[in-house]
């Protein structure tokens, strides 16, 4: 009786270490990869402990909770923890020399599976309940069908001693540990969601200032060796839809057109909303070419936003500043600020680009546009000029 006490206590204590290293992890490991892989070798090893201290044995069968642990790896880890604690754990039952050691390592692919099985039967909850920990403990359970496989005479001793008491042992440890490890999921999409309503725009579901500033100086300078093309773009007129058409259809034209901006660009690419009816757009590694050309791109979706039966028509201005090599965001800003002024001041409904064009851009554009029915007016103090025009140009004639 006190060999089962003082295994039940191992028990409790290796799952403990379990909770604590499982969320150790997701506060620390940021890869999905990654930490599937360690949560694999952390439970894999939890499996390998408890088998070091087995709660009982029957006709030299050693029974202990170790399918517990593998089908946890499944359930809250994936299917590749799930591997890793299965190969963990079936290596250390091959190694203890068992006559029948395929049969336990059958019942560890089971439960395996029956983790597996219950963590896609429970991907759409968002809130896992004790009920369902109870279904996944009965899941693990029938692992221990792999009772038939051994000798007949061995039935009756297992399934009367050994297999309620597995069962119990893993209802309850799946309400002890799998609550656990549901409750710090659960914390850590709190955290998310939290962090995320910090860095999103209420309304249209883009980032924020912020959160723009914040990933443009975190990783932009880093990762965009081919150069940065930086956008600002502002809406023309847009107090004049709110005082006309009211507020509910100014917000659903900001909506509409924050859509329009997110399927125009490249999923590489950042949107956000820098406020008001102002929006920002940074395109990684991006050319002068391809910029201008995702950027008339968006110009020409934001045309499409209003609605031509009831009067309300939506254009843009919008400022685009390219470079070779990555700036800070205060440079990119300051120039697109000055071209999106420009842009203005022209007359609206364009795109003014910051810099001398080179001779590449220079020879594209015109063919680029004459697709999206765009010409390239002139230049103008090193900034060229794009702006729609239903007829050609007499100066490009």
């Amino acid at each position: 009786m006190s060999s089962h006490l003082v295994s039940l206590v191992n028990f409790a204590g290796m799952m403990a270490l379990t909770a604590v290293a499982f969320a150790v992890i997701l506060r620390n490991v940021s890869g999905h990869f990654s930490r599937q892989v360690i949560f694999g070798l952390t439970l894999g090893l939890g499996a390998t402990l408890v088998s070091l201290q087995p709660i009982m044995s029957v006709n030299g069968l050693q029974i202990d909770p170790r399918n517990l642990f593998v089908a946890c790896a499944g359930a809250f880890g994936g299917p590749l923890a799930a591997a890793i604690s299965f190969v963990m754990a079936a290596i250390t039952r091959y190694l203890e020399g068992y006559e029948y050691a395929y049969v336990c390592i059958l019942s560890l692919f089971l439960a395996s599976c029956a983790g597996l099985a219950w963590r896609h039967y429970t991907r759409n909850h968002s809130h896992i309940e004790p009920a369902h920990l109870v279904q996944l403990g009965l899941f693990i359970s029938l692992s221990y069908l792999c009772t038939f496989l051994l000798p007949r005479q061995d039935w009756s001793t297992i399934f009367l001693k050994a297999v309620p008491f597995l069962t119990m042992t893993n209802v309850v440890g799946m309400m002890i540990l799998g609550g656990y490890l549901e409750w710090e999921r659960q914390r850590k999409i709190r955290e998310r969601n939290l962090r995320d309503q910090a860095s999103v725009d209420s309304l249209t579901g883009l980032r924020n200032r912020r959160a723009f500033e914040l990933e443009y100086n975190q990783s932009v300078l880093q990762d965009s060796a081919n150069g940065t093309a930086f956008l600002l773009i502002d809406l023309d007129h847009f107090k004049k839809i709110n005082d006309s058409f009211g507020h509910a259809t100014g917000d659903a034209v900001l909506l509409d057109v924050s859509q329009k901006i997110s399927d125009s660009i490249r999923s590489v690419d950042l949107a956000a909303r820098y406020g008001g009816e102002e929006f920002a757009v940074l395109l990684r590694n991006a050319s002068r070419v391809q910029a201008m050309a995702i950027t008339q791109r968006i110009l020409d979706a934001i045309a499409t936003a209003g609605d031509a039966d009831a009067g309300l028509t939506v254009t843009a201005s919008i400022g685009l500043f390219c470079s070779e090599q990555t700036e800070a965001l205060e440079t990119a800003f300051k120039f697109a600020d000055q071209a999106l002024y420009q842009a203005k001041v022209a007359g609206r409904n364009q795109i003014v680009v910051a810099g001398a064009p080179t001779p590449s851009a220079i020879t594209a554009t015109p063919a680029r546009t004459s697709r999206h029915a765009w010409l390239a007016l002139k230049s103008q103090g090193g900034d060229v000029l794009l702006r729609k025009n239903p007829g050609p140009d007499p100066e490009l004639q």
